[in-house]
């Protein structure tokens, strides 16, 4: 039993077989950015390199904030622009929304 716990233990600890996407990546941070608002994902778009560099990359996020009430002066579209360079976030803004 106690061989059993620990192999289930380790199995957590193994090489990742599918990294997360830059795109996926941009859109976490934008929940995170606004955790409470029910962020959800239209679109996502690798734009074109920014530099000559083919390990940088430049991505775009759309979605709609689902749980924000109609009438409200807050935007319901919202969209962010992520650079990455190396796999690694370099940049975060938002280009459309989130407040007005």
């Amino acid at each position: 039993m106690l061989l059993a716990l620990a192999l289930a233990a380790l199995a957590g600890c193994g090489p990742r077989i599918r990294e997360e996407s830059l795109g996926d990546r941009c859109a976490d941070v934008m929940r995170q950015a606004f955790p409470d608002s029910g962020i959800k994902v239209t679109k996502e778009e690798a734009l074109a390199p920014p530099t000559a560099s083919i390990a940088s990359f430049a991505i775009t996020v759309e979605g709609v904030r689902e749980k924000l009430p109609e009438g409200t002066p807050l935007r319901r579209d919202v969209a962010v622009e992520c650079a990455f360079n190396q796999g690694i976030l370099t940049s975060f803004h938002w280009t459309k929304g989130p407040l007005r």
